[in-house]
């Protein structure tokens, strides 16, 4: 048994574990709390990098108002945790998944909100909602420059928001975008501008529905890689910054003022040379392609790569050390590509095991 395994020492676990260092990661949801406080907006992390309703509910603690998901399915763990402010920053879309998403509100009673960037979308959820006796919350999904998901700003957007205003069986609150073409700008003062042109097409949109006599209640945006800038733009009500809270070494190179709490410790396998370590953790426990993992405590790495199981170290000169059966850690920076590989989360403080947590949102998928 896992639980066996709490007041241990870090080293009693098997690998590859994914660790959590508490204090950290406290840290790191203390400063973004702070940081939305201090702009006079409201804090509503994406959960899709964590997936864990045990962190959802520290952010919540700190002063998030809810969760972001992406996933029908990721609401109803949310919402059967008890966590019941919840948006889908998505479509949700087909007669299959909006009574999923109508029973999930009839059930549990959750407040969740839903985005659209359809007519046709609008209708069915407003026939699912009937169905089901509810009526859930819809905002617009506004395209404010990424060209992926999303409504064309101002009057198209307008004319969506009419669409779900006059729908019996839906509330219209408001707007939301991500202005995530801005996290592949590297250069951090032509970024910044983007992020501001962005988010003024997003706010333009939302008073042009108040001009057209629609009540908005939400202007969401902001991701892990904006939302030292999102924050501070006027005309937002909620940012939905949820991978800073493990410091990833990605959005650190977005400005990110959090440092790394989630690591992935492995153990040393085999020496073949003695300048390539191979470790016991590949693509199975961690998905290097949108960021690679830094290896901790190894001095000369000049590559990393890793197969199904295993995960190679080139090294720029011979080194004795580490030996097999030696342990390695490696950051995670990028979370989302590794924390739904696993199934619990180990949470560690000063070296020891304090709690085992549980991926609940893991497989989620639809």
């Amino acid at each position: 048994m896992l639980t066996t395994l709490v007041g241990m020492p870090v080293e009693a676990l098997d690998t590859p574990a994914l660790l959590v260092d508490i204090d950290v990661m406290d840290c790191n949801i203390a400063h973004i709390a702070r940081t939305m406080r201090e702009a006079g907006v409201q804090w509503r992390p994406h959960a899709k990098g964590h997936k864990c309703p045990t962190i959802a509910h520290r952010q919540i603690a700190a002063g998030a108002i809810g969760v972001t998901v992406a996933k029908v399915s990721e609401a109803e763990v949310m919402a059967a945790h008890g966590i019941h402010d919840i948006l889908i920053a998505n479509q949700v879309v087909g007669p299959i998944k909006t009574r999923r998403l109508a029973a999930l509100i009839a059930a549990t009673g959750a407040d969740v909100i839903v985005a659209v960037d359809s007519p046709v979308n609008v209708r069915e959820l407003d026939d699912a909602a009937a169905r089901h006796g509810v009526r859930p919350r819809v905002v617009v999904e506004v395209d404010s420059g990424m060209k992926r998901c999303g409504v064309a700003p101002g009057a198209p957007s307008v004319a969506l928001a009419q669409t779900i205003a006059d729908a019996p069986h839906l509330r219209f609150a408001g707007v939301m975008a991500w202005e995530g073409h801005t996290v592949s700008m590297f250069e951090h003062e032509p970024r910044r501008e983007e992020i501001a042109r962005a988010i003024a097409r997003l706010t333009e949109t939302a008073a042009a529905c108040r001009a057209a006599g629609l009540p908005v209640e939400i202007v969401s945006c902001g991701g892990s890689g904006t939302y030292l800038h999102a924050a501070r733009q006027p005309g937002i009500t909620e940012v939905q910054a949820g991978g800073a809270t493990m410091g990833d070494g990605f959005y650190r190179a977005l400005e990110a003022q959090v440092e790394p709490a989630l690591t992935l410790l492995t153990t040393v396998t085999s020496r073949p040379t003695e300048d390539r370590v191979i470790l016991d953790a590949g693509r199975r426990a961690i998905d290097p392609s949108q960021f690679a993992p830094t290896v901790r405590g190894l001095d000369g790495v000049t590559a990393i790569r890793f197969s199904a199981e295993h995960g190679v170290v080139s090294l720029e000169r011979p080194t004795e050390w580490p030996r097999a059966g030696d342990r390695i850690e490696l950051e995670v920076n990028y979370t989302d590509q590794a924390v739904h590989l696993h199934e619990v989360l180990f949470a560690i403080r000063d070296g020891l095991v304090e709690g085992i947590w549980p991926v609940a949102g893991r497989g989620k998928m639809q």
